[in-house]
């Protein structure tokens, strides 16, 4: 049975009054937000410190991944690479803003996911000069080009050729 990388034994920290020591954790992770998601190359790299504190373990460092983005305006995929700061408290009993010691081991799978992803744009933009799908609002999407419009500027005007003459 493979062991998973996200696992670390803490059984020198737990109830010790010992410095943090470091932590890497290298990894290919299947983690997706619905306009993105974090590339399997390169993998995703945890620099993490791990330390004792009152009633647990505390966790801080940095995540840096590779992330593709669809863009909110465009709807092109684009790629960028990120990091993110994440901080994160492990307990025997933990509450509600803690993460479980199973005895003495500590799981950082569901805790970086949570703080990679929360340190995603929720709606990626490829560039601040993007355009978007729509350039004007005489303009369709992605079926009319600017000229084409009927001169009123109404979706509707083409309804009046369906019309009788007036006299």
């Amino acid at each position: 049975m493979t062991r998973s990388p996200f696992l670390v034994d803490v059984s020198d920290l737990l109830g010790r009054d010992v410095p943090a020591r470091s932590v890497v954790i290298e990894v290919v992770v299947d983690w997706a937000l619905e306009m993105s998601r974090i590339l399997a190359d390169p993998t995703l790299v945890a620099n993490l410190s791990i330390g004792p504190v009152p009633g647990g373990i505390l966790v801080r460092g940095e995540v840096c991944y590779a992330v593709e983005h669809a863009c909110r305006r465009c709807l092109i995929d684009f790629v960028d690479d990120g990091c993110s700061p994440v901080a994160g408290l492990f307990e025997t009993d933990p509450g509600e803003d803690a993460y479980p010691i199973d005895g003495t081991t500590i799981d950082l799978e569901s805790f970086l996911r949570d703080e990679t992803l929360l340190g995603l744009p929720l709606l990626p933009i490829c560039k601040e000069s993007c355009e978007g799908v729509v350039t004007t609002p005489e303009m369709g999407l992605n079926t009319d080009s600017p000229g084409d419009s009927d001169a009123t500027g109404s979706p509707f005007a083409v309804l009046r050729d369906l019309l009788p003459p007036e006299d």
